[in-house]
């Protein structure tokens, strides 16, 4: 494929919608686990962080698994509208 060509193909909003939140929520699962399992490592103020961008439920309910779940569907597709929007109109300009 030459270098016009892959700089012509527009990005797919859906593939990305659903990349982008696929990843938000194994990054949440990944915190959330890591806070649960070590609560007393220093790190575990930037996990509680992150949880807190998506819920602010007690680490321990099952309510933040369901606003994790949410928020990273949420989260992804907007990013991916947003971000594959601006990319596709940008590069039919090039």
């Amino acid at each position: 494929m030459s270098a016009q060509a892959a700089a012509n193909n527009p990005l797919n909003i859906v593939a990305l919608g659903w990349a982008l939140s696929a990843a938000l929520f194994v990054l949440f699962v990944i915190c959330l686990g890591a806070a649960l399992i070590f609560p007393d490592l220093p790190a575990s103020q930037g996990w509680t962080a992150w949880i807190a961008l998506f819920s602010v439920s007690p680490a321990t309910s099952a309510r933040v698994w369901l606003d994790g779940v949410g928020f990273s569907l949420v989260f992804g597709w907007v990013t991916a509208v947003v971000l594959g929007s601006v990319y596709n109109r940008l590069i039919r300009r090039s």
